[in-house]
């Protein structure tokens, strides 16, 4: 007697190994009593009643538990959830840009100063394989008329890299990128990728300047951007490529002298 055994949920397990043990033998069972619902001194005597009363209260208070618990991880998932999805194209770059920051510590590189040790080249040109013609004809007038240093995917990339570090490093490399608008772009996802890296670029490391073009090679295109991305329309340089040579060459001339200036540094 004088026992502080509480008959509780705690210590249902221990209740239920007294109530089934075969060997177990306590003297003066019937005086034994424990802390149970409002009773300090319940009988324990009635263990059968106490363990019926325990096993319904303690398992609802166990589906309260998880259920709670549950829900707790549910919000918590989908809150996380959403900000991951709103800042993917963020987190995505800072991670891509971290990981080539952490290479070239690795190598051993200096800080550059100048312009031209920053950036290894005028302009990353973003285009859709479909494109490919079009897009070297247009490369090689302006790297040969306009002393232009280029980046193009399939010839500048490096071989044994990830695509997605080649084409931030890109970026990240060019003074400008400009990005050759058709249907097939916006189709393919890596183009997309190209796009918005661009825009991570511009927005987190050049303090929001414009190093965005878009040439509309169809003019179609324009109209069929996602509407996340109709703003660029307004806040990007756009370029409506022409059919006719005479138009063509004044194009040429117009983008090269773009991409020679320095005014957006």
């Amino acid at each position: 007697m004088g026992n502080q055994l509480k008959c509780s949920c705690e210590n249902l397990e221990f209740l239920k190994w007294i109530h089934k043990s075969t060997t177990l033998k306590f003297l003066e069972f019937e005086n034994y009593t424990c802390a149970f619902g409002n009773s300090p001194n319940f009988p324990l005597k009635a263990l059968d009643n106490i363990l019926a009363s325990l096993e319904k209260r303690c398992s609802s208070y166990t589906l309260i538990i998880v259920t709670m618990t549950s829900m707790i991880i549910a919000a918590m998932t989908l809150t996380v959830s959403r900000i991951v999805y709103r800042y993917r194209w963020k987190l995505r770059y800072m991670y891509y840009v971290a990981k080539e920051t952490y290479r070239g510590h690795a190598r051993g590189r200096n800080g550059a100063k100048n312009k031209q040790s920053v950036y290894r080249f005028d302009a990353f040109i973003s285009y859709a394989e479909n494109n490919r013609t079009e897009v070297i004809n247009l490369v090689q007038s302006l790297e040969e008329g306009f002393d232009l240093k280029l980046c193009i995917h399939h010839r500048d990339f490096i071989p044994g890299t990830d695509i997605a570090d080649n084409i931030t490093n890109a970026i990240h490399s060019s003074r400008r990128t400009v990005c050759i608008m058709t249907s097939h772009f916006l189709n393919s996802y890596w183009c997309m990728f190209e796009l918005k890296m661009a825009q991570m670029e511009a927005i987190y490391s050049r303090n929001g300047k414009n190093i965005l073009i878009l040439v509309a090679l169809e003019k179609s295109s324009m109209q069929k951007l996602p509407l996340h991305l109709m703003d660029l329309i307004e806040s990007q340089s756009f370029l409506e490529y022409p059919h006719s040579e005479e138009e063509i060459v004044a194009f040429r001339s117009k983008l090269g002298d773009s991409l020679k200036a320095d005014e957006f540094e």
